[in-house]
This record gives structure tokens, sequence and C-alpha cells, in this order.
């Protein structure tokens, strides 16, 4: 047998270690592209996964080949013995010589085997947690008062001289709330609400109240090329006063530092602990400051719906071609994919809905699992994915994802409304509700209150409800939001016998938009069907008045078997095959129908009960405030 020494001989001599070199060099940089790139690609989540399988198996052919075969001028020929004397003349040679041959194979096959972990253990840190293993962390949302400091950050004013940097101070506005929402002894309001205040002069004392915080932080941005400017002052939400204030003049490189540097003396000033070693730990930078310019755009995007939410997704597209290892922008996409599938303006054109969906779906899902391979604690990433397994029917990897979530960030109003939401379709409606005024009291805004509503009105608890949408009006952002909820307030209200004020809400909806399928037309109409509800007497029905209203309302005509068509057609109307309606008590003796049990079969919801909260235990909620006496 030869020796170790013929053998390594041989094989240089065979240029098998040159081989082995640079294809562990460039398959590294494949893996790393495939990596990056294939998701973007929009191809099926395997494709990576298939890449490192196939990259791996072809590099021990690669090695027989370059054994057997060399490249002559005349082509790929086998190749032949060795010449007399040339193993010899290789293994005299110094040493300095022969080594560093083997030290480049063992170069590349090091490249190999770290970008084929690297790639695995990306893949492999997405898988979501099971609810098995999240059952310790469910959350007793307590009755006792949340006593830690409360803080709003207010939008920032943009006093540039151009007037052109309004995205970069509200994206500097939501970056610092996400910073301070970093600190688990500050309870810090969510962003919906503190931004129903941009642009009003309003005494800082009464936002402070309807807020429901004790501190606010108001500020302004002056961005001229790459010079910064910050100010932030806090103020005590009970007088007005001023308890801090700074003034941060920077370059653009250090605006991740001010952030810091801004919640570590909030921190300071109000005597909570900060929980953390350094400061920066609150935030997670970009080294490419256009990525994070473009990241704010798309962010102030996304905030404005609708078909902004288009706009948004591209910015998002750009940053991450500018920072691809960068998951804010990872989770802010994800977001902004699985938010796009309830806007009907921010949908593709020719396009049918069920394909749109499935594809937005997986988009979303491919972004929140990217930006879980880079942060493993990004709350956002996993709201996203809990929402992309909720709209499946995917119940317990939805709940599991939505736990872990609120593990990460127990002050996140957006995982409290989603895993409500989750509750309400499986039929945990105490649950829920508890969820949802948590949701409210972090972030008192319409939509929060919007479903707390509805969590109540599955709950059986129907004058809370309509409270809940009553609050939700005063702060309702545009007047098709009023107008759907008026028109479900006018529901509640037909429901606890209050007639007139049922009229009265569904006539001011009717006024909002009277071109644009008024819920049932004039206000004459409106009275009449009221009537005909109140007096059980279905001749006074206005024709055609049943065809565009709720279908609860044909429950309340006694039109069971109508009510049970117009459910399922509103239901496959919906984005997703939601279930929340179908828990109503108001839809109780409807939901035996063989027709409501194939579709919750459907949804792999056979036979499950709802849970509601037993009447002696029912607490007010705390987003409702006190009751009126």
């Amino acid at each position: 047998m030869k020796s170790y020494q013929e053998l390594f001989a041989e094989l240089k001599r065979r240029k098998v270690f040159k081989v082995a070199a640079l294809y562990g060099v460039v398959a590294f940089g494949v893996l790393q592209a495939a990596d990056i790139m294939l998701p973007r690609l929009g191809v099926p989540d395997w494709t990576v996964t298939f890449m490192v399988a196939l990259v791996v198996l072809a590099f021990p052919v690669a090695l027989i080949l370059a054994w057997a075969f060399e490249v002559t001028p005349d082509g790929m020929q086998r190749t032949g013995t060795a010449a007399p004397g040339e193993i010899e003349a290789i293994v005299a040679e110094p040493a300095a010589q022969r080594w560093p041959a083997g030290l480049l194979a063992l170069v590349g096959i090091g490249a190999l085997v770290a970008g084929a972990w690297w790639v695995g253990r990306q893949t492999a840190a997405t898988t979501e947690p099971s609810a098995s293993a999240a059952s310790d962390i469910r959350f007793a949302y307590a009755d006792t008062e949340d006593d830690r400091p409360s803080i709003a950050v207010l939008p920032f004013a943009d006093m540039s001289p151009e007037g052109d940097q309004e995205y970069f101070g509200d994206g500097m506005t939501e970056e610092i709330l996400n910073t301070l929402a970093g600190i688990d002894e500050l309870r810090v309001a969510g962003r919906t609400s503190a931004f129903a205040f941009k642009g009003e002069q309003k005494d800082l004392r009464e936002i402070g109240r309807e807020l429901g915080v004790g501190y606010l932080i108001e500020g302004s941005v002056r961005k001229a090329g790459d010079n910064l400017r910050i100010t932030a002052q806090l103020i005590d939400a009970s007088d007005g006063s001023h308890v801090w204030s700074d003034s941060y003049d920077r370059t653009m490189e250090d605006v991740f530092a001010i952030q810091s540097e801004i919640a570590e003396s909030v921190a300071e000033a109000l005597r909570v602990p900060l929980g953390l070693d350094d400061a920066s730990e609150l935030v997670t930078p970009t080294a490419d400051l256009g990525a994070y310019d473009l990241y704010l755009a798309g962010r102030s995007k996304m905030r404005e719906r609708g078909e902004r939410l288009l706009e948004a997704r591209d910015l998002f597209l750009a940053a991450l071609a500018r920072d691809s290892t960068w998951a804010p922008a990872w989770a802010a996409l994800a977001e902004v994919e699985e938010l796009r599938i309830w806007y009907s303006d921010a949908q593709p054109e020719n396009v049918s809905f069920s394909a749109f969906n499935a594809t937005a779906e997986e988009a979303s899902e491919r972004a929140a699992r990217r930006a879980l391979e880079l942060d493993p604690g990004n709350a956002s990433a996993y709201v996203a994915l809990g929402s992309v397994h909720r709209n499946r029917a995917e119940w317990e990897a939805s709940e599991a994802a939505y736990l872990r979530a609120l593990e990460l960030d127990p002050d996140n109003p957006e995982a409290h409304q989603q895993y409500g939401e989750y509750l309400l379709n499986v039929g945990r409606s105490a649950e829920a509700v508890l969820a949802m005024d948590r949701a409210a009291v972090l972030d008192p805004a319409e939509i929060r209150l919007a479903m707390l509503g509805t969590a109540l009105m599955e709950d059986g608890r129907v004058a809370e409800s309509a409270e809940a949408y009553e609050a939700g009006l005063e702060k309702a952002f545009s007047p098709d939001v009023r107008r759907f909820d008026l028109a479900r307030l006018a529901y509640r209200y037909a429901l606890l016998d209050r007639w007139e004020d049922a009229a009265d809400a569904l006539n001011r909806a009717n006024a909002l938009d009277p071109e644009t399928r008024p819920w049932i037309g004039s206000p004459s109409e409106v009275e009449r069907f009221f009537e005909a509800l109140r007096t059980d007497n279905p001749s006074l029905l206005p024709d055609g008045a049943l065809d565009e209203m709720h279908y609860g309302y044909r429950m309340l005509a006694g039109q069971a078997d109508s009510a049970v068509v117009a459910v399922l057609e509103a239901l496959a109307d919906a984005p997703f095959g939601r279930v929340i309606e179908l828990h109503s008590p108001a839809l109780a003796p409807i939901r035996s129908d063989p027709r409501i049990q194939a579709y919750l079969a459907e949804r792999g919801l056979t036979g499950v009960a709802v849970q509601r909260t037993p009447v002696a235990e029912r607490t007010r909620p705390r987003a409702l405030g006190q009751a009126t006496p």
C-alpha cells in the first residue's frame, strides 16, 4: 500500500485538492445567494433546503470526477498514470510547497460545511413553537390595575428646511415608541392611538387623559442632508409640566444611538430600571442608512392602509435590497403582506381572490420566517406568522405563534388583538374579551375598541358591546369606518330594544355616504324597518331592505333560513373563512343547521362549544372606564 505521502501526492497531481477548494468557496457563495434571493423570487420554501442537499451531495461526485478526469487542450480525458518519478518528486518537495494545496482544500471543505450549516440553522430557527410547548405562557389578564408608569409618544414635528421629512419624523416617533416598549417597567401606549393626535393642537393634559397615560413625549426632527437634530421632552400629563428634555445634534450615523439615549434618559427620569446592561440592546440597527430611510418611509405608508400598502411593500423590498440581513424590514414586509389581504384596493386586478390570498399568505410567511432567522426575538414577525396560520385554520400553530409574540412583548397591542381574534374564531370568547380589553387599554384606538365590541357581543354582553362601539366612534379616522361602526351599533341597539337609538344610528350611517350602498335608504324607510322588527310585523318591511342588511336582522325578523343563507354568503365573501359571527348568541338558533355545521367542519371546528364568561364572573372592561352613575 502506498504511504499517505504518496496518496496526498497523487491527490495533488490529479488536482483534487484544487477542485475541493474551489468547489467549497463557490458553494458557500451559491448557498448564501440562494438563501437570500430564492425566497424573494416566490419559490416554495423547500427550494433552499433542496439546494443545500444538492450542493452537499454533489461534492463527493466532483472529487471523484477530479480524480478520474482531467481537462486537456483536446477536452475532458481520463487521467493517465503518473510518469516515472513524478510522485516521488512531489513527495520530496519542501513542506512550504506541499502543504498549501491541502490547506486550501480544507478551507474549501470548511466553507462548504459552514454554508450548509448556516442555511440549515436559519431554516430550523423558524420552526414555530408548538401549542403544547407554549402552554406555560397562558396570560392571566389580571384584574388588578397596572401600576407601572405609563407613557405615550406623540408624533414628532418636522422642522426640516424643506419640510419634506414628515415620514422621517413619524418613523422616529415609532422607533422611539418601540424602544421604550422594550423597557419592562414602562407601559407604552400603542402607536395607533398616539398618531390620532397628529397635527392637533390639544392641551397635553387632555391628550394624557384620552390616552390614559401619566406621561407624554413630544419632540421634533430637523434633517438636512446627513445632519440631524432631534429634540425630545418628557411631560407630566397631570399638569403639563416638563420632567426632562434634551437636544441631539448628530449625523445620521448616530440615529440608533439617539434612540437608545432617549430611552435611557426617560427611564432615569421616571426612576424605572432599564432592565438591560446596555441601552443599545433596545434597538436593532442597520449599517445601511439608506435602507433605514426606506424602512421609515414604508412604515409611514403602512399606517395609512388601503392602496398605500402597495407603496409600503415596495419600500420595504427596496430597503431589503440594500440590507437583506436586517430583521425589522423583513418583519415589516411580513406585516404588510398579511395586511394587504384585508384591503381590496391593495390587491392586484384580474387575479382571483383565492389566488391572491394564497400568494400573499406565502409571501408573509416567508418574510416572517426570514425575520426570525435573523432575530428569533422579533415579536412582530411572530404576530404575522400567527395570522397566516389563523387564516389557514391551522389553529394550534396560530396560537403558539401568538403566545410566543406575547411572551417576547407583553405590551404589544397588535399581538393582543390578533390573539383575541384567534380566540373568537375558536369559540373562546371569555378569553377573547380579556385579550381585546388589554389591546384597547394599551392602545385605545377605534379598531381596538371595535374588536372589543365584537368580543363582548360573542360573549353575550350586548350592552357593553354597544358601549365599546360608541367609544370607538369618537376615534374613527374616516367616514367609511364611522359608517361601518354606526351600522353595527344600530344592530346592537335593536337587540337591546332601543329602537329609536337604532334608527338614529342607521340614519347617521346612511347620511355619511348616501350614494354608496345605503344600509336601507331614506329615514322613513329606516323608521318603517325598525317598526316592523319591533312589532314583529314583516308586512311592514320595506321591499328589498333585508338584501342589504346584516344577517342578524334576518334573525330578528324571524327568517332563520334566510339568515343561514345570508351568513354563509357573507363569510364566503370575507378574505378568509371567518367563523367569529357564527359564535354570536344572536345566531345560536341556526348553529345546528347542517349547512352551518358543514362550514365549521371545513374550518376544523366540528363540535366546538363557545366558552362564555359566567355572568357572576363578569367584570367591566377596563378600556370602557367606570360605569356611568
